[in-house]
C-alpha cells in the first residue's frame, strides 16, 4: 500500500465564494480508474487542509517499478463525474529516480510520497460551485391504513411510520431502448419514518458510452417498436450485450433512411454515420411522448438535475423485505434542490401503529375479523338470518373460513382472558386449543423489530384455565422492553387471538358461531385471582361483548370423476363440490334439423350464422350451512394470449337451463329471486354464433366458479374457486377456405 499526502491551500478563495458545506475529494487515478480516494471537509479557507490518499500502486505484469499516477482534487461526486470535471491535477512518478530496469528493485510497500502544498485555483473552485449544487431530499416512509369509524360510519386513513428502513435514491437515465440506474445515496428512517438524503450533483456532459451496467427496458422497447412500426421502420435485432451498441443504431439509421417517410435526401453512407441525436432525429418520427419520458434522442441529454426513483428495504420479522420499489415510469424528472416525498410501504413492512388511543379499562371491544369491521358483520336473526355474514349491510353476505384474525382492544385492568363459544345457539363452552390460536407480535427496540419470544401471546394453561396474556400485562412482566415516550412501540396493537376453524373440524364444523370473552386479573405472583373472573362487557355498555361469525370451510367432497367430469391430479378441476362447475354438453345448431353435439378435441366447421350452445353447471351444496355461491365466468381462450368473455351480451347471454337464478353473480341472483343469504347456482346455457369466433383456431372454454367465503381480508373470487376446461377447433369457411373444402360441420 502506497500513500500520497500533502496539504490543500484554499487561501486564494474569497470568503464570499467559499462554501463550507461543499465536501472535497482527493483521488489517485490511472487509466480512468480511481485507485484510492479520501473525502475532505474544509471549515476555513485560511487554513491549509491536510490529506492522505492510500492506494495500491499500479505495476504492469512482469514489471518491478510502478506506473505514474495522477492526483486529482475536486468536489465529492461520483467517479465518472469527477473524471469529467475540470480539477486540480498533478502527475506523480512513483518509481525511484535514476534507477534502470536491471538495477530496479520492486517498489517498497507502505511507501509515503509527499507532494507538499497544492494551491487550488479560485476560478476552478467557483466553477465547481456553479456546476455542482447541493440537493436535499426529505421524506417519510409510512404505511397508509384505512380505518373505519363506527361513530361516523366513515373510513379515514392513518399514516403509520416505518422505522429502521433503508431508503435508496437512484438516478435514472434513458438511452433509446436502454435504461441505467445509478445509486445516488441512501439513508435510514428514524422512529417517525423520516429520512434525509443530502448530496451534491454536477451538471456535466452525459457520456452514455462510458456508463456501465445499462439494461434493456421492455417498456421503452415496446413504445419505440410501436412508433417505428407505424412509420414503416423495422427495429434491428436487439444486440446481445447489455450496453448501448452504436452499430445497432447505425443499422436503424440505414433502415430509417430507406423508409417511405424518410427525407428526400437520405444521410449518405448512413451505415457508417456518427451516432448523434441530430442524425437520428433527422430520420426518426417525432414523439412528444418519448421526449416527455426523457428518452434519447427525442429528449436532449444535457442532464443538469437528478431524475430520481426510490427503493426501500426494511428488516422485518427476521427478513430483509423490499417494502417500496418504483419503476422507471415513476421517475421524478429534474427534481428541485429541495424535494419532499412521502413513500408508501406495501403490506410487507413493519410499521408503527401510532394512530390509536389507549384502551379504556373494564371492557373489551372486538373491532375487526381480519380486515372486516365487526360493525359490518350481521347480528340480527331476521328473517333472513344474516348473523355472522360479512358486509351483510351491503348485500355481500360473505361467510368466513380458515384461520381468522380477531382484532380489538382490551382494558388495561385485564391481565389474561379466555374465549367462550356458542355454536348455532348452543351452550357456552371454552374455545379449545388449537381453535383458540396464538400469534407472534413484534416491538421496536430503537433499531429493529424484535419478536416477543415464545410462549408470548400463545394460549397457556394457568390455574386450571386456558388463557391468553394481554399486551399490557406482558409489558408489566417484561420491564426491560425499550420504552419511547413511556410506552412500548408495538407493530401490532390490536390482535386478540386467531380463531382457527380448520385445525379442529370436529369442534368447529360449518355453522354459526358466537364468541365472548372472560377476563382475569393476576396477583403479584402472576397467578389468576379466581374472584376476578368476569365476562367482559362491551366498552361503553353493560352487556357482554359478543360477535358472530358464519363459518363455511371448503370440503373435499365430489362425485366420482368420470371421463366427461374429471377432477384431481392432472386436471384443473378440484375434487370439491364447494363449488362445483362443469360443461355438460356443447351442441351445434341446437333446435334445428342439423343439430348435433360435439366432444373435446373435435374439429368443428361453423358458418357465420351457425350456433354453438354451451350447457354448463355452477353449483354449491343445497344445505342450510352452504349455498354460498358467489359467481361464475365463462371465457374462450385462443391464439397467443387472446380471449373473449362469454355471456356478457357481446358474445351470447346466459339463460336458464332450467335454473332461473342465472346470476352470473350473487347480486344479480338476488334480483332474480334467490333467497338471501343463499344462492345454490344450477344449470345454465349460452348460445354463441359462428361470428363470435374471430379466427380459425383451437379454442379453450374456461369455466370458473367461486364462493363468497373470505378470511376477512381475501377477495372471495380468489379463495374457494373451481375451474373446468374443454378444448376444440373452430373452422370458419369464409375465413379459411383452404382448410374448409366442404361444408361438413364435424371432421372426423
Amino acid at each position: 500500500m502506497t500513500e500520497i499526502n500533502g496539504e490543500l491551500d484554499l487561501s486564494g478563495i474569497a470568503q464570499n465564494d467559499f462554501d463550507s458545506a461543499m465536501e472535497l475529494r482527493a483521488v489517485v487515478v490511472r487509466e480512468g480508474v480511481v485507485l484510492g480516494s479520501t473525502v475532505l471537509k474544509a471549515a476555513d479557507p485560511r487554513k491549509k487542509l491536510p490529506f492522505a490518499v492510500p492506494f495500491d500502486p499500479p505495476i504492469l505484469p512482469g514489471g518491478r517499478l510502478p506506473c505514474p499516477v495522477r492526483l486529482l482534487v475536486g468536489p465529492n461526486i461520483a467517479d465518472i463525474e469527477l473524471l469529467s470535471l475540470d480539477t486540480l491535477s498533478l502527475e506523480i512518478d512513483l518509481a525511484p529516480r535514476g534507477q534502470t530496469q536491471t538495477a530496479a528493485k520492486r517498489a517498497p510497500e507502505n511507501a509515503k510520497i509527499s507532494v507538499g502544498a497544492l494551491t487550488l485555483n479560485p476560478d476552478i473552485y467557483i466553477n465547481w460551485l456553479h456546476l455542482c449544487r447541493l440537493y436535499t431530499i426529505r421524506g417519510r416512509v409510512v404505511c397508509r391504513h384505512w380505518q373505519y369509524d363506527p361513530a361516523t360510519g366513515r373510513f379515514h386513513f392513518c399514516d403509520a411510520p416505518v422505522p429502521g428502513a433503508t431508503v435508496e435514491a437512484y438516478d435514472v437515465d434513458r438511452f433509446f431502448i436502454w435504461y441505467h440506474r445509478d445509486l445516488i445515496k441512501s439513508a435510514t428512517t428514524d422512529i417517525n419514518g423520516n429520512f434525509v438524503i443530502q448530496f451534491r450533483w454536477c451538471c456535466l456532459p452525459w457520456f452514455p458510452w462510458l456508463i456501465r451496467n445499462w439494461a434493456l427496458d421492455p417498456d421503452l422497447y415496446g413504445r419505440i417498436h410501436e412508433l417505428l412500426g407505424r412509420n414503416g421502420i423495422p427495429l434491428p435485432p436487439v444486440p446481445p450485450g447489455p450496453d448501448p451498441d452504436p452499430h445497432f443504431l447505425q443499422q436503424l439509421m440505414a433502415q430509417a433512411s430507406r423508409s417511405p417517410g424518410a427525407p428526400q435526401s437520405p444521410v449518405p453512407g448512413v451505415i457508417d454515420a456518427p451516432v448523434s441525436s441530430e442524425s437520428l432525429l433527422a430520420l426518426l418520427p417525432a414523439s412528444p411522448e418519448l421526449a416527455a419520458l426523457h428518452v434519447w434522442p427525442w429528449w436532449d441529454w444535457h442532464d443538469c438535475a437528478p431524475d430520481v426513483v426510490f427503493r426501500v428495504t426494511q428488516p422485518c420479522d427476521g427478513q430483509l423485505r423490499v417494502i417500496h420499489s418504483e419503476t422507471n415510469a415513476q421517475t421524478r424528472w429534474n427534481i428541485p434542490t429541495a424535494l419532499n416525498v412521502t413513500l408508501f410501504a406495501n403490506d410487507q413492512a413493519c410499521c408503527l401503529p401510532v394512530c390509536r388511543d389507549p384502551e379504556c379499562p373494564e371492557c373489551l371491544k372486538v373491532t375487526f375479523v381480519g380486515c372486516t369491521p365487526t360493525d359490518h358483520i350481521g347480528s340480527t336473526a331476521g328473517p333472513p338470518d344474516l348473523r355472522g355474514y360479512g358486509y351483510s349491510d351491503v348485500n355481500y353476505d360473505r361467510p368466513f373460513f380458515g384461520s381468522l384474525q380477531i382484532r380489538g382492544g382490551v382494558g388495561s385492568d385485564v391481565d389474561y382472558f379466555k374465549v367462550q363459544v356458542s355454536r348455532n345457539g348452543g351452550p357456552w363452552t371454552d374455545l379449545p386449543v388449537p381453535a383458540f390460536g396464538g400469534f407472534s407480535r413484534s416491538y421496536w427496540d430503537g433499531a429493529n423489530a424484535v419478536v416477543a419470544p415464545a410462549p408470548a401471546f400463545t394460549p397457556l394453561l394457568k390455574n386450571g384455565q386456558t388463557v391468553m396474556i394481554t399486551r399490557r400485562h406482558y409489558e408489566v412482566l417484561h420491564p426491560a422492553i425499550p420504552r419511547f415516550g413511556g410506552s412500548v412501540i408495538w407493530y401490532d396493537y390490536d390482535t386478540l387471538f386467531l380463531f382457527d376453524t380448520l385445525t379442529n373440524p370436529g369442534l368447529t364444523p360449518d355453522g354459526l358461531y358466537q364468541l365472548r370473552f372472560v377476563g382475569y386479573t393476576a396477583d403479584a405472583a402472576d397467578n389468576l385471582i379466581a374472584a376476578s373472573e368476569r365476562i367482559l362487557p362491551t366498552c361503553g355498555q353493560t352487556t357482554a361483548e359478543t360477535f358472530y361469525v358464519r363459518i363455511d370451510n371448503q370440503a373435499m367432497v365430489h362425485p366420482l370423476p368420470t371421463a366427461l367430469h374429471p377432477c384431481g391430479q392432472g386436471t384443473v378441476h378440484i375434487c370439491t363440490n364447494e363449488p362445483d362447475c362443469y360443461i355438460r354438453k356443447i351442441c351445434v345448431n341446437e333446435g334445428t334439423a342439423d343439430e348435433h353435439c360435439i366432444s373435446a378435441c373435435d374439429i368443428v366447421k361453423l358458418a357465420a350464422t351457425d350456433t354453438l350452445t354451451v350447457h354448463f353447471s355452477a353449483t354449491c351444496p343445497p344445505t342450510t350451512q352452504d349455498g354460498h355461491l358467489g359467481g361464475y365466468t365463462l371465457e374462450a381462450r385462443y391464439g397467443v394470449a387472446q380471449s373473449f368473455a362469454i355471456g356478457t351480451g357481446v358474445h351470447g347471454t346466459f339463460t336458464a337451463d332450467p335454473t332461473f337464478e342465472v346470476g352470473p353473480d350473487y347480486a344479480s341472483a338476488l334480483l332474480q329471486g334467490a333467497p338471501r343469504p343463499h344462492w345454490y347456482g344450477g344449470d345454465y346455457k349460452v348460445a354463441l354464433r359462428g361470428t363470435d369466433f374471430p379466427e380459425c383456431c383451437a379454442y379453450l372454454l374456461h369455466l370458473e366458479a367461486w364462493k363468497r367465503t373470505t378470511n376477512g381480508c381475501a377477495d372471495p373470487s380468489t379463495v374457494h374457486v373451481n375451474r373446468f376446461e374443454i378444448a376444440f377447433t373452430i373452422l370458419r369457411p369464409e375465413l379459411c377456405p383452404d382448410v374448409c373444402p366442404d361444408q361438413q360441420k364435424v371432421v372426423a
